[in-house]
């Protein structure tokens, strides 16, 4: 008896497995359709092992904006971009430069007559945006990533942190404290430090500070493009901006990057003054000294001491 219930037992069970498993899909009416799994769901698979030619065989630019509330939320906030940055990368020097121009200063936008250039995003999108940049500098802008900030504190979370070493405490009473010395910041520390205003040089500090948490984003991209996943994560990140780089270039960007001899990020502020448009405090740039500092980023990406 014991031996019959044992079998009638096991019986049972190889049943219940053909069920629950069907390995020969006698329960799905005859469907070929094969699930298949995907490592992060709703993102596209990335190429992991990109062609390792570089990106351009020629210096290029690639526009950074940083928007407050930008990008689709515009219910929060206004859609200027607050952050502009040029990227100058040489990838046969292993080198790259940063020139930020500020957003208070006062420039010709197309259709638009003149105003402070961070509203040509606001009033015409990145492609207006570019056109401006390119028409004030004179540099050809390659291509362009936008994000938000509130994307920006994420994508700081994502990389880990981000390690800055600050000479003197942010005492910003609308932002928040972060003490001085060598400390990792989160999203939420890197966001204050980037938007604050409490510098002694207001804006123009403002930008140095954008660039110094840039510069060290790419510190811990270089650390981490060696990794396994790194094709992955980049992908993940992508998908809080704006950009019209694909997957693919911004991870031959990654690895071009990773195999530079040294990170040597030099960054520059476009030299102008304080003055005023109507009521408006405004930068008026300095056009022949902006085109000196062009020339010497585009020639051989150096930025002189006096602009830095």
């Amino acid at each position: 008896m014991r031996i019959t219930i044992l079998f009638l037992a096991l019986a049972v069970a190889a049943a219940s497995a053909v069920m629950l498993i069907d390995p020969w899909d006698w329960l799905d009416g005859g469907t070929d359709a094969v699930a298949e799994p995907v490592a992060f769901p709703g993102v596209e698979e990335p190429t992991l092992l990109p062609t390792a030619e570089p990106l351009s065989q020629q210096p290029f630019n690639i526009l950074i904006l940083g928007l407050d509330h930008g990008l689709g939320r515009a219910e929060e906030g206004n859609q200027r971009s607050d952050t502009i940055i040029i990227a100058h990368i040489d990838e046969a020097r292993g080198k790259a430069c940063l020139l930020s121009v500020p957003r208070d200063s006062y420039v010709g936008i197309e259709g638009h007559g003149r105003s402070k250039i961070n509203e040509a995003y606001q009033v015409g999108g990145a492609e207006l945006a570019i056109q401006t940049v390119e028409q004030v500098t004179g540099m050809e802008i390659r291509n362009y990533v936008a994000v938000d900030f509130d994307e920006f504190a994420w994508l700081v979370d994502l990389f880990g942190g981000v390690q800055v070493t600050l000479e003197e405490a942010i005492m910003d009473p609308k932002l928040g404290i972060i003490p001085a010395g060598s400390q990792l910041l989160d999203g939420e520390s890197a966001l204050i430090m980037a938007r604050s205003r409490d510098y002694p040089e207001s804006d123009l500090e403002r930008v140095r500070q954008q660039q110094r948490l840039l510069i060290q984003a790419l510190y811990k991209g270089k650390e981490m493009a060696a990794y396994p996943g790194a094709a992955w994560f980049l992908s993940v990140a992508l998908a809080g901006v704006e950009t019209d780089l694909t997957a693919d270039e911004v991870i031959r960007l990654a690895r071009a990057f990773a195999s530079f001899p040294v990170v040597n990020v030099q960054g520059g502020v476009a030299p102008g003054r304080t003055g005023s448009a109507g009521s408006a405090s405004v930068y008026l740039l300095d056009e022949a000294k902006l085109e000196e500092l062009v020339s010497s980023i585009e020639n051989a990406c150096l930025v002189p001491e006096e602009f830095r």
